[in-house]
């Protein structure tokens, strides 16, 4: 029984798997295959056979795997697999379509299945995890060609796009709630009126904080232990609870928003997240935090509390400021 089951294809799985949220980190690629978001323990693409009984991909790794990568968070060009030497990790030989992997990532490009993406702690800098792997949502593969790469070899190229952000999705919980929030007791809710209605005002504003509180938002607060890494404040809301908001530096949302990732994500209360969020406050490249409207008229200037684990980009930061014009 043991060798007919170990015979047995691997079906591809398409999309979330498990109710994982997207944001949600791992210690080492064993971890991400037992986790079912990648097939694999070492290769970047993840294959199976599809409905149709065609091979397809559903899952890559983005881990400093092939030097032709370029990783700009919305768009990723991704290198195929193949023609490297296992010892050096050099580019030896040309790729090809007949590989397994490449050959799966084309038939899902033309299948249009989503992509799972993975970022290792090796990947591009700003947009890595400081620490093994991360589950990063949902992309499509938009393009496929083969060109010659920086090494001299021929390599397969896919040009992959993140899905909208109501395509990466919720777990069973939070649809839970959102559904209570909606329809709370056996009462249906009409919204005809909800600029006048505090209790639906309150719902949407509840709403919306936990479709914005991701794996990777919950994680940074976790680090600073909700306490507001401006102003020192931690807000308590019960016994042994305490309150934060995760504040995304360089906005989210639209073609040129930031990334959900630790690199863009404060700890705040909610005053300073609301002062972030207006230009009231800025950072500077060394993370100094600029007062731009502090009690005696002139700008303050203090240091940002800052923990080892938690690395702010630069290029976030100065994303926020470009936006404000300082």
């Amino acid at each position: 029984m043991s060798s007919i089951a170990s015979m047995t294809p691997y079906r591809a799985l398409f999309g979330h798997v498990d109710e994982i949220p997207v944001g949600s980190c791992f210690d080492t690629r064993k971890d991400v295959k037992r986790a079912k978001l990648h097939k694999e323990a070492e290769a970047g693409i993840s294959w199976g056979l599809d409905s149709e009984g065609q091979r397809a991909a559903d899952a890559i790794v983005l881990n400093n795997g092939y030097e032709d990568d370029v990783d700009e968070w919305r768009e990723v060009v991704y290198t195929g697999a193949g023609g490297r030497d296992r010892n050096t990790g050099r580019q030896v030989e040309d790729q090809g379509w007949d590989n397994r992997g490449n050959a799966g990532l084309r038939r899902s490009r033309i299948q249009q299945n989503p992509i799972r993406v993975i970022r290792g702690s090796q990947g591009e800098e700003a947009y890595s995890p400081t620490s093994g792997y991360r589950y990063d949502g949902l992309y499509g593969v938009v393009e496929d060609w083969v060109e010659q790469g920086r090494a001299g070899f021929q390599i397969c190229r896919f040009r992959l796009h993140r899905l909208e952000d109501r395509r990466q999705g919720l777990t069973a919980l939070e649809r839970q709630v959102l559904e209570l929030l909606d329809h709370p007791g056996n009462g249906v809710i009409d919204d005809s009126n909800d600029d006048n209605d505090p209790d639906v005002r309150r719902r949407k504003s509840t709403i919306e904080r936990i479709v914005r509180d991701t794996a990777v938002v919950q994680r940074v607060k976790r680090w600073h232990d909700y306490v507001c890494q401006v102003c020192g404040q931690s807000l308590r809301i019960g016994q042994g609870r305490n309150y934060a908001e995760g504040a995304h530096i360089h906005a989210l949302g639209g073609s040129g928003g930031g990334p959900d990732v630790e690199g863009n994500v404060l700890c705040l209360c909610p005053n300073c997240h609301v002062r972030l969020d207006r230009g009231a406050l800025y950072l500077t490249d060394d993370l100094s935090v600029v007062d731009r409207y502090a009690e005696g008229g002139a700008p303050r200037v203090t240091p940002l509390r800052v923990v080892d684990r938690h690395r702010i980009r630069e290029r976030f930061v100065r994303a926020h400021r470009r936006f404000w014009n300082l």
